[in-house]
């Protein structure tokens, strides 16, 4: 029959004390293990997916034609020779600072520098509520009498836009030698110019004011006198000067 043999005592509690504590260390690093791991998982739900990529936006316009920018354009907001070899094509409002301080320190320089190798011409982008568009249907209406530039010097004269009130508008037309009544009757009628401007900005993506073409070349905003300059000087070596 066989024996079964015992350790002795102090082996067997040795043994055991050895086991518990395996147990004890193993539970620890599981327990440790598992509670790691459902941390792991709630950060993961707890950051923001991905977002998409956002699709790339289309290169703006830069170029056009210069037909389309004269596009029923007329001929008593447009200044210098016809046949001139650079067209400047300035899409305006008259409540915008950026395109009185144009009016009044650039398109002069552009005009003295150039002579007659340059025509500018103008066209009504009037966005800035009802003052601007009043003042627009005013432009239009002295371009109609003959005298477009002269009310053009005056809607621009200040850095500030001034109020452009009906009483305003009819000062400048008897200050520049208008009929004030032909002037007023102009004033109050719906304006075809000025809404055929804005529909010819629209197609030529012009979204803001100022917004010049330089025989095509946009460039926007009331950039310093060189910008331009450098613009014109370029089209003048394309045509031979």
């Amino acid at each position: 029959m066989g024996q079964t043999v015992r350790a002795p005592a102090g082996v067997a509690a040795f043994a055991l004390l050895i086991c518990l504590l395996a147990g004890l260390v193993g539970g620890f690093g599981l327990g440790s293990w598992v509670a790691n791991r459902e941390a792991l998982a709630i950060l993961a739900a707890s950051r923001p997916a991905p977002a998409a990529p956002e699709p790339t936006p289309e290169p703006p316009e830069t170029n056009v034609s210069t037909g389309a920018t004269l596009r029923d354009a007329v001929s008593y907001a447009r200044r210098g020779p016809q046949g001139a070899q650079v067209e400047v094509v300035v899409f305006s409002d008259p409540r915008c600072p950026y395109c009185r301080q144009l009016a009044r320190e650039v398109e002069p320089k552009l005009i003295e520098q150039f002579g007659d190798k340059l025509a500018l011409t103008y066209r009504h982008f009037a966005v800035l509520g009802e003052d601007s568009q009043r003042a627009a249907v005013a432009l239009d209406c002295a371009g109609q009498a003959g005298k477009f530039w002269a009310y053009h010097s005056l809607v621009y004269r200040d850095e500030a836009a001034p109020e452009f009130s009906r009483e305003r508008l009819l000062g400048w037309a008897r200050e520049v030698g208008l009929d004030e009544a032909a002037f007023g009757a102009c004033l109050d009628a719906r304006n075809r110019q000025v809404e055929v401007d804005f529909r010819v900005g629209e197609a030529l993506r012009v979204r803001g004011t100022p917004t010049t073409f330089v025989n095509g070349v946009r460039l926007n905003g009331a950039l310093p006198l060189e910008y331009f300059v450098a613009a014109v000087e370029e089209q003048l070596r394309g045509a031979g000067r």
